[in-house]
């Protein structure tokens, strides 16, 4: 790789505060640190000299690199500190990856390594061939939870190990749970965290000479009121100010951080100097996530072949992911039971969590009641949970003090633990398996975002229900994932969910003058689609919203008016119900080819599908609302009542539905209660789209249904064959 020529500029940000740099012809004169350093060039190399001593440096990434200007070799031994503790073991599950390349010509990426690993290798051979004033862009895509983070981070410390000056660092920076102001904001905490002494301006002076690669971890995860603006406008900044070496790494989903994206938002990208190309992070493979869970204690082949555990490892299926594999893997027993799970797979596996957290504390503590207490030890890890994620929401933070988190014990066991217990429990509570040692020093945090967003789900239905307004709700944002999980919570919390939405209502119908009424919202859409209450009367109006999310069918009974939505997520979802008053607008719409949306929808100003992004006007009416024959040539046609159950089954994919109408819960009874079930069900059986056991419930023999994750119901011809012809 080519080196750049040291510039002024690129010394101006070392300077002593009241200083400038002097520059003459070839030779630069600065003061830092209160001392005086010539650096000149000659010979093909920059002479520097400092308090009488002399060194020479063979290019100005070198210079730049050397302790008396950013001390890269400080910063890799800091960051080495940090990560190492979080170092992912050496048996860790295979995804799949695949890298694509956009514009220019990259390197071939490894799918036979570890994927940080890979990465890493792929990213010395990029080094190597980037040209002068390009900047070099990778894209990392994948779902929530499937370890885009770890490879992220696992990479950086592959780097900060080895660093001996021939490739660059490489400094990964997130949101950390903060609403985003710039992010400039993002990479001073980062900094912070690897106790470096360089300023944003000196970094940007280390990233256009191509020694520093900066990782914008969730970058979809970065919006404000604006909705992504801020993000994109700061990117934009950010590329243009280190344009020279510079590469950049954008993790997020795919939707918001897509390459066509990248090309309409990133005016500064430049596709004859730049170079561009995406890895995709997939699921374990079903045969990779077995063989992995077999290496793990207590798993065995017979377990895998449960009538209950088979179907749940199947491609499409969120058990597939790294973070659920993990959390499986400590709990086998948790899936040894005769009766199918009880709720979705997180909420039971927590709920099974819990319950084996509570008899350790009875084995720890032995209380004077003995095992009756494991119970009442469950409840307390569970409010304790839910108090320290409300306290990291609150406080916009991913990681809480130990000091901090002794007082969040002390607060859950008041009112609900015998007083001569509370400090035994205090001082055990920090142990549950629900958290781990975070990177800084005396912080811990979720062991995983998804349970923080799990707990904090379960904390907001009960505060909101009460009548209370936490100042989470007040301030923060909630984005798609939040929404997917806390719609997946309150589907399992049908009576809370009922309380969540009453109050929901009455606290709508108030003016607000924060960012309340915003949330209250989209946490009500999602629980509506949840659990399908009767007689919704959900009236939002006159409000901006960031993202709004649809996890299911959009329920009867959602009125919007007068509203702005920065994002509206209805990819796989039925919205046909929703009724859109006037003065709603839609800046961005996305959805795919299982979305059926009714036909008042506003015309968005960008529509994102499958096949890409539209902007214009007239060809996103034209894609909204086409013509009869247009219409009839696209879609598999389906009646108004199998669209309606196709709806109640996908509310219930995560679960076992009981075909017994005693024992089916709510949501069940208004699948078999369905005038379609009759024939949608020997349809399903018989194309084997679903999985049927056979086990005794309430003293009957009943058939248990699971539907098959890995299929589209509406997108099935020979199901339309079968039910339709």
């Amino acid at each position: 790789m080519s080196s750049l020529r040291l510039t002024k500029s690129d010394l101006d940000p070392f300077a002593d505060l009241g200083t400038s740099v002097i520059q003459e012809s070839t030779k630069f004169v600065i003061v830092r640190n209160g001392q005086s350093i010539t650096v000149e060039y000659g010979n093909d190399g920059y002479f520097v000299s400092r308090s009488g001593e002399d060194n020479f440096y063979s290019n100005a990434g070198a210079l730049l690199s050397a302790e008396a200007f950013g001390d890269l070799p400080r910063i890799a031994r800091n960051q080495t500190l940090l990560l190492s503790p979080s170092k992912i073991g050496s048996n860790s599950v295979r995804v799949t990856t695949e890298l694509k390349t956009l514009v220019g010509d990259v390197p071939l990426f490894s799918k036979e390594e570890e994927p940080w690993i890979a990465l890493d290798r792929w990213l010395c051979e990029k080094h190597r061939s980037q040209q002068k004033e390009g900047t070099d862009l990778l894209l990392i895509d994948g779902p929530a939870g499937v370890g885009k983070t770890t490879v992220v981070r696992e990479t950086a410390l592959l780097r900060a190990r080895g660093y001996d000056g021939s490739d660059p660092l490489l400094l990964q920076i997130a949101s950390r749970g903060r609403v985003l102001q710039n992010i400039s904001d993002l990479i001073a905490f980062s900094l912070q965290d690897v106790r470096s002494n360089i300023t944003i301006g000196q970094l940007k002076s280390l990233m256009r000479h191509g020694l520093v690669i900066l990782a914008i971890d969730g970058f979809d995860e970065l919006s404000d009121p604006n909705g992504f603006e801020t993000a994109w406008s700061g990117l934009n900044s950010l590329i243009r100010e280190v344009r020279g070496l510079a590469t950049f790494l954008l993790a997020g989903r795919e939707t918001f951080v897509s390459t066509e994206i990248i090309r309409r938002q990133v005016k500064s990208f430049d596709e004859k100097k730049d170079r561009l190309a995406s890895l995709s992070i997939g699921d374990p493979t079903p045969e990779d996530a077995r063989a992995w869970l077999l290496r793990s204690e207590g798993w065995t082949p017979k377990l895998l072949q449960m009538d209950f555990v088979e179907p749940i490892f199947v491609t499409g299926s969120y058990a597939l992911r790294p973070f659920f594999l993990d959390v499986i893997a400590r709990e086998p027993a948790a899936l040894t039971s005769d009766a199918p799970p009880a709720s979705d797979l997180l909420s039971y596996l927590v709920e099974v969590m819990i319950e084996r957290e509570g008899h350790k504390f009875v084995d720890a503590l032995d209380p004077p009641n003995g095992g009756d207490a494991a119970f009442s030890y469950g409840t307390y890890v569970r409010r304790f949970l839910e108090e320290i994620a409300r306290d990291l929401a609150e406080n916009q933070a991913d990681s809480i003090s130990e000091d901090a988190l002794d007082l969040l014990a002390l607060v859950a066991a008041e009112g609900l633990l015998p007083t001569d217990q509370i400090a035994a429990v205090v001082k055990r509570a920090k142990t549950v398996v629900f958290l781990a040692k975070d990177l800084r020093g005396g912080h811990v945090r979720f062991a995983h975002e998804q349970l923080m967003q799990h707990f904090l789900a379960c904390e907001a239905l009960r505060s909101v229900g009460e009548g209370e307004t936490p100042r989470y709700i007040r301030r923060n944002l909630f984005g798609r994932e939040s929404l997917e999980v806390f719609a997946h919570v309150a589907r399992g919390r049908e009576d809370e969910a009922n309380e969540f939405l009453t109050a929901v209502r009455n606290r709508l119908a108030m003016p607000s003058r924060d960012r309340t009424n915003t949330n209250l919202a989209v946490l009500g859409i999602a629980a509506a689609c949840a659990i399908v209450p009767e007689n919704l009367k959900l009236s939002i109006q006159g409000i901006g919203i960031n993202e709004m999310h649809f996890p299911f069918a959009a329920p009867k009974g959602i009125n919007i008016r007068d509203t702005t939505i920065s994002i509206l997520h209805a990819a796989s979802s039925d919205i046909r119900k929703l009724e859109f008053g006037d003065g709603v607008h839609i800046a961005t719409l996305e959805i795919d080819k299982q979305t059926l949306w009714p036909n008042n929808i506003p015309i968005p100003q960008t529509l994102v599908h499958p096949e890409g992004i539209i902007t214009v006007a007239k060809e996103i009416e034209n894609y909204i609302r086409p013509r009869k024959e247009e219409k009839a040539s696209g879609k598999l046609e389906w009646t108004e009542g199998i669209l309606e159950i196709f709806g109640r089954i996908e509310r219930y994919r995560a679960f076992w539905l009981k075909t017994s109408i005693e024992d089916a819960d709510k949501q069940g009874k208004r699948i078999i209660l369905h005038p379609d079930w009759g024939i949608v069900y020997p349809a399903l059986r018989d194309l084997n789209l679903i999985t049927v056991k056979s086990r005794q419930a309430s003293g009957r023999w009943a058939e248990f249904v699971h539907f098959r994750q890995d299929v589209q119901l509406r997108e099935d011809e020979d199901l339309h064959r079968l039910l339709m012809e």
